[in-house]
């Protein structure tokens, strides 16, 4: 059987309603858990990246996902250079935590 460990870098995270918000991807981190206390969209970009809330679909790959769970941290965003941030985006006011793990070896 496996270990569930702690994670290696937590940042807490305080969301205004429909105000975008960046959170620097530490160094070396390989996954990163997202909990919430509303819905929350979510992207991962540079520092200048965009994210808006959805007013129509997508049809171009650009949409941003509702409340993922988990999802590895990528090394690169094909034709976007290097990934620096998390985007975050919600329609209500809501509180929660980005979980990174894989900073170092355990």
């Amino acid at each position: 059987g496996g270990r569930a460990a702690f994670s290696d870098y937590v940042e807490d995270v305080v969301l205004a309603a429909d105000a975008l918000q960046r959170v620097a991807i530490p160094s070396g981190a390989r996954f990163a858990l997202f909990s919430f206390d509303a819905d929350v969209r979510v992207k991962i970009g540079s520092a200048s990246a965009t994210l808006t809330l959805p007013a129509g679909s997508t049809t171009d790959g650009s949409g941003s996902e509702l409340n993922p769970a988990a999802r590895r941290v990528p090394a690169m965003l094909q034709g976007s250079g290097v990934l620096t941030h998390v985007l975050l985006r919600s329609a209500a006011a809501c509180c929660g935590s980005i979980s990174f793990y894989g900073r170092g070896a355990r």
